[in-house]
């Protein structure tokens, strides 16, 4: 039998406030998005926000921006990634320890995207001709594999992202970059970022086929 989607709903600000999770693979998937409570025969654009490193689906970069542009019209928000938030193996840092173990989790993650848009989608009134990403730090990091495996997105915005760790190369052999060749994509950078190198970030993007920009922002990577 495919998953099932379970959901808690609430009014939060004129706003569908919509908690779900579902089960794939052993794993419970926790995730949240907001909603307009108007138009809603009418399908809406779905943007999946994720959150970077040590937080969840409820932090400023997911929750507070999800209610921005839900505003607007669209259906938006993201999942708690592996070991972050209301996850049953909940340890962050636990995470980062697992190197060898990168390309299994962000294949896992990847799936878990696609599950949750299709349940979503069977759900609620979602435009699957309309798919955006948007990702910081980890949520770029485990979002690049996502939407280039997807293969439904038009556009993605990878922030603070480099070739390597659970991005996978950027070139050659497993390199999942071919595939965003329809996905316009922009990379958003820092100028003296501690955790990535100007060099990995450089790689990746000149790696991007399709449509594509970049942004250096100052500043370090926090």
């Amino acid at each position: 039998m495919p998953p099932t989607l379970h959901t808690r709903e609430n009014l939060v600000a004129g706003l569908r406030e919509i908690n779900f999770t579902f089960d794939l693979n052993g794993e419970s998937v926790p995730g949240l998005v907001y909603m307009p409570t108007e138009h809603e025969d009418e399908p809406m654009p779905f943007v999946l926000v994720q959150h970077p490193g040590m937080g969840s689906k409820e932090d400023y970069f997911v929750a507070d921006i999800a209610r921005l542009w839900a505003q607007r019209g669209w259906v938006v928000g993201g999942l708690d990634a592996p070991m972050h938030g209301d996850r049953r193996d909940h340890n962050p840092m636990g995470l980062f320890r697992q190197r060898d173990r990168y390309p299994e989790i962000a294949s896992a993650f990847a799936a878990e995207v696609t599950q949750a848009i299709d349940l979503l989608a069977a759900n609620y009134p979602i435009d699957m001709a309309r798919l955006g990403f948007a990702g910081y730090s980890l949520g770029s990091m485990l979002g690049l594999p996502a939407v280039a495996l997807d293969g439904r997105f038009k556009a993605a915005a990878f922030c603070l992202v480099g070739e390597g760790g659970f991005v996978g190369p950027a070139a050659g052999e497993g390199s999942h970059l071919p595939l965003l060749a329809n996905v316009a994509t922009r990379v958003v950078a820092k100028s003296n970022d501690e955790l990535i190198p100007r060099a990995s970030t450089e790689a990746l993007y000149e790696a991007l086929p399709g449509k594509k920009d970049i942004r250096w922002l100052p500043g370090g990577h926090y």
